[in-house]
């Protein structure tokens, strides 16, 4: 009975191990930060870390709209990534959602610091007013899957727009 407790206690270690390891760590979007002037448009990078083998995710960027206005998405380097990927409904509010999928379902990986686009804000802001870009779980919530169909963490790092 002793040696057979020990037994089942060795495989669920192992079992328990061997998932645990198999899942990614933290995947971290960064929004980049930027000094810019009242009436320019700028473009930010949202760049990640730790994108291994992953499926999906989603989250939503929020600012202020009383320094940034919306003005679009480009510079697509995620696969799959369109601007099909983004609900603007309330980007005049200051959120825009993404959910984005793999469609080869195979797992996306990219070295950490890689650029997956670009977000766009014409400054509306007067000289010194500030706005934080960051990333936000709601609308949509936090959410990644990797390869194995497993939820991985989803952190954001917000990044800040300084009007001079």
């Amino acid at each position: 009975m002793k040696m057979r407790l020990i037994s089942l206690l060795a495989l669920l270690t192992l079992v328990f191990s061997t998932a645990a390891t198999a899942q990614n760590g933290p995947v971290t979007l960064t929004a980049a930060s930027h000094t810019v002037r009242t009436g320019e448009t700028v473009c930010l990078n949202i760049s990640a870390t730790g994108l291994q083998r992953m499926l999906s995710m989603q989250y939503s960027l929020q600012w202020d709209p009383k320094v940034l206005a919306f003005s679009g998405v480009t510079g697509f380097k995620l696969p799959f990534l369109t601007k099909e990927n983004f609900g603007t409904q309330v980007a005049s509010s200051g959120t825009l959602t993404c959910m984005w999928i793999d469609n080869n379902l195979k797992g996306v990986t990219l070295p950490d610091g890689s650029a997956l686009y670009q977000v766009c804000f014409k400054v509306v802001g007067k000289s010194g007013s500030t706005s934080s870009l960051k990333f936000v779980s709601k609308p949509t919530p936090f959410e990644a899957v990797n390869y194995q169909e497993r939820l991985v963490l989803l952190r954001g790092k917000p990044g800040t727009i300084t009007v001079k």
